[in-house]
């Protein structure tokens, strides 16, 4: 049975970094990745991905632009890892992203979390430490974090 690796990413160009990771460390015939972007709540416009009607592009358009990058930054993740031959189901679920990453490593019961990480000053880890270090500190299994450059 594939053993079950999460990947988080969010619609920034950080994710070729994650996808990378995971391709590097993942085996298709011994993984099943399951890739997850959290959005924010307030953006996310609905939970089907698609078209959005006249009425949500012009009451929420920040909203609907959001969505739309949150929807096609999954679509280009998954079609990499299908390329590379893996089995990977995507999801985008609206909510913090510490919240949505943790309750979906419970859910899955995966063996991994592949994510990425923000450079942050002291200061700002001070004042908010990044996503990367709240999730580790709130799973019990390993977290792989793939470090952007710039």
């Amino acid at each position: 049975m594939p053993r079950t690796v999460l990947i988080a990413i969010d619609a920034s160009p950080a994710r070729t970094a994650i996808v990378a990771l995971a391709r590097r460390y993942c085996r298709p015939d011994e993984h099943e990745l399951h890739v997850l972007l959290a959005i924010d709540p307030s953006f996310a416009v609905h939970r089907s991905p698609g078209l959005f009607s006249a009425e949500e592009l012009d009451q929420y358009p920040a909203a609907c632009d959001e969505q739309r990058q949150a929807e096609q930054a999954m679509a280009q993740a998954l079609q990499a890892l299908r390329e590379a031959g893996f089995t990977c189901v995507g999801s985008t679920e609206p909510g913090q992203p510490v919240e949505v990453i943790v309750a979906s490593a419970q859910v899955l019961d995966c063996e991994l979390i592949i994510m990425g990480h923000r450079h942050l000053s002291r200061l700002g880890r001070l004042l908010d430490p990044s996503v990367s270090s709240k999730v580790i500190d709130r799973v019990q299994v390993p977290v792989l974090v793939a470090v952007a450059e710039g």
